[in-house]
């Protein structure tokens, strides 16, 4: 027996201590994926809901305390990889002592413990200066506090009055820090409210605490926009698999088509580029250049129209666009930019982002032999050499781990179990319509996934040892 602080401090010693030398490798951060754009944003104080705006801000704070007041923009980019750091390993942390708390197995716990310090992909990311890190840390403890809400009960581990209220500002947060995350919790809020409708107290606690979330997500993304004056971000963000899908017809299907459909296509995918922009996994290089503002109402026209006359088409451009969210086996979305360590691109983005004159980022190694190493598993793909570690550096085994953690639910008849991942269904739901498939896109269900599989293994034993007395 140990306190719970003393469980934590062991937990957070040992994530940390594991992850110091790739922030020493990778000095002073992964200055990668969108941080040029958002620090764009920041430099020219010109801003836009493109990217979450207080993701934008968390990273600007850092970058200007390196330009102000550390005397190096790179230093501040340091800062931000150990707090960043810390941050993360505390949620992982959190999440390790509820499971001790609960007294699930401990080879389970020993096992999610090395995962998380020792998985390439928890300690570059926990470097990196992607989004989707800290939406993941604050997905992963909002299914958490979930789970404790409406499976644990009124348990020593169910959710107390203080930590309903730092739940709720888990929620609001994490909604901020991806747009597309509303969206899931405004649908699976009431399918939650469904199967807890037998339990009205507990119902009502629920969804009070997940509107009062959402009406205070909504206060404060229009703060945040009035504060900075952000503009719109364009709706063509929403529209890359419909865009996928008429380029994919235009290039597979051009001889078919009749003179008027091509001439209708031409005002929004112009021949003109779209035969060399077409491609299968990524819908970026066709949705940058689609002409879609000036006749909106047409644009769907049309693409409805064309869905009509090629439906199985449509259904292609579809599958192969989402192709590492289930597909097992898929390689693509670790080659997606490119392959190797030079020009830092693969399975992970581990590339120094170029930033303009004066402002730069200037990566050091202190622990070059460890960093090359790293960019050999995610840059030059080694990992997909590993028979069976290499599964999980897949997508879309988080997906079939979570779709297992449903049915052994729905076999046991214990449906309460299957509430606190109804927010990750959806979600994924929304990650079909994504204009890729990276796996930081997947990462909430890299780090949730296995940690509630450690929670069901735990709960489904000690209903096992009931149904025996």
């Amino acid at each position: 027996e140990y306190s719970v602080w003393q469980v934590r401090i062991f937990y957070l010693f040992v994530i940390l201590l594991c992850w110091v030398p790739v922030f020493l490798a990778y000095y002073p951060s992964v200055f990668a994926y969108d941080a040029e754009g958002q620090l764009y944003q920041v430099i020219a104080g010109d801003y836009s809901t493109h990217h979450p705006l207080l993701h934008t801000l968390f990273l600007g704070t850092f970058f200007r305390l390196g330009g102000k007041v550390l005397g190096s923009y790179s230093a501040g980019m340091a800062v931000h990889s150990v707090v960043q750091m810390l941050l993360m390993a505390i949620a992982f942390t959190c999440t390790l002592s509820y499971l001790y708390q609960k007294r699930s197995s401990v080879y389970l716990r020993i096992l999610l413990l090395i995962f998380y310090a020792l998985f390439p992909v928890n300690s570059i990311l926990a470097l990196s200066t992607t989004k989707d890190v800290l939406f993941s840390a604050l997905a992963l403890l909002y299914t958490i506090g979930l789970y404790r809400m409406v499976c644990d009960g009124q348990r020593e581990t169910g959710m107390g009055h203080k930590n309903i209220w730092i739940w709720l500002v888990i929620t609001v947060l994490m909604l901020l820090m991806r747009n597309n995350a509303g969206y899931a919790l405004l649908v699976s809020v009431p399918v939650v409210c469904v199967g807890l409708r037998k339990e009205k107290a507990l119902c009502k606690k629920y969804l009070l605490m997940s509107l009062l979330g959402l009406g205070l997500f909504v206060v404060a993304n229009a703060g945040l926009k009035a504060a900075t004056g952000a503009e719109n971000g364009s709706p063509r963000e929403m529209l890359s698999i419909p865009l996928q899908q008429m380029a994919r017809t235009r290039v597979k299907e051009e001889e078919t088509l009749l003179p008027q459909m091509r001439q209708e296509l031409d005002a929004y995918l112009s021949s003109e580029w779209v035969f060399a922009a077409y491609n299968p996994h990524l819908a970026d290089p066709v949705k940058l250049r689609a002409v879609i503002h000036e006749n909106p109402v047409g644009f769907l026209r049309t693409w409805l129209q064309l869905g009509l006359e090629h439906p199985q088409t449509y259904i292609d451009a579809f599958l192969d666009n989402s192709i590492g969210y289930w597909f097992l086996e898929d390689r693509t979305h670790a080659e997606i930019y490119g392959i190797g360590t030079e020009s830092g691109f693969g399975y992970l983005s581990t590339d120094n982002r170029t930033m303009p004159a004066g402002c730069e980022i200037i990566e050091h190694s202190y622990l070059p032999g460890i960093r090359s190493m790293m960019e050999e598993i995610v840059s030059e793909n080694a990992y997909q050499k590993i028979p069976v570690i290499r599964i999980l550096f897949a997508p879309a085994f988080y997906w079939w781990l979570l779709c297992l953690y449903l049915a052994v639910a729905i076999y046991r008849r214990q449906y309460r179990l299957i509430l606190p991942a109804m927010f990750l269904v959806v979600y994924y739901l929304t990650l079909l319509l994504s204009p890729t498939v990276l796996i930081r896109y997947m990462y909430p269900f890299v780090v949730t996934v296995p940690a509630i599989c450690c929670c069901i293994y735990k709960d489904l034993a000690e209903t096992n040892c009931e149904n025996i007395q």
